[in-house]
């Protein structure tokens, strides 16, 4: 149960820092507060998601010693390798939410963005997410390998099971309670 805990754990951290993200981005370019997302804490799961695939693909890159050009190398071409992998995800996103019947529309609209396809995916947005992706990598995972590897188990597991279950509550939720948008 250990390793399922601990990427659900890692999945929660991804999610809060896609959350931060959107929400920093809302409050500096909007200049107001708004809950991002579809549930009511401060998570994303499609970050989380997002985050645990690029783990699963870059995690052992990012954790390779190497002499700071390589490091540089190394992060450029990550920047640009998660760019693509991000917009190729959010663009079958939004074709899989119009084909639910929610609309991408309603949750994200890149229409005033240059370079975008339809909306559906821009440029710069996915440059943006490509070097979000690269800080995600280089600060998230260390920080859940110190979480995982705390010395005192108890304390580990009940704070690790009071955020999974206050995760699955706001999911449980949603439905009973509606949108929080």
């Amino acid at each position: 149960m250990g390793k399922i805990r601990d990427l659900f754990i890692l999945f929660i951290i991804f999610a809060v820092c896609g959350w931060i993200y959107e929400v920093a981005g809302t409050v500096i370019v909007y200049g107001y507060f708004e809950n991002r997302g579809f549930l009511f804490g401060p998570w994303l799961p499609i970050y989380g998601f997002g985050g645990i695939a690029l783990y699963a693909l870059f995690g052992r890159l990012v954790r390779k010693p190497a002499k700071p050009v390589r490091v540089i190398l190394r992060i450029a071409v990550l920047v640009v390798c998660i760019a693509v992998i991000t917009a190729a995800l959010e663009l079958a996103a939004s074709y899989l939410l119009d084909a639910v019947g929610i609309g991408y529309r309603s949750l994200w609209f890149y229409d005033g963005e240059p370079l975008n396809f339809d909306g559906r995916v821009g440029l710069f947005p996915s440059i943006r997410f490509g070097v979000m992706g690269v800080i995600a990598l280089y600060l998230a995972v260390p920080l859940w390998e110190r979480f995982i590897g705390m010395k005192n188990k108890r304390l580990l597991n009940i704070s690790s099971y009071a955020v999974i279950g206050l995760f699955l509550l706001d999911l449980a939720l949603r439905i009973p309670l509606g949108s929080n948008m």
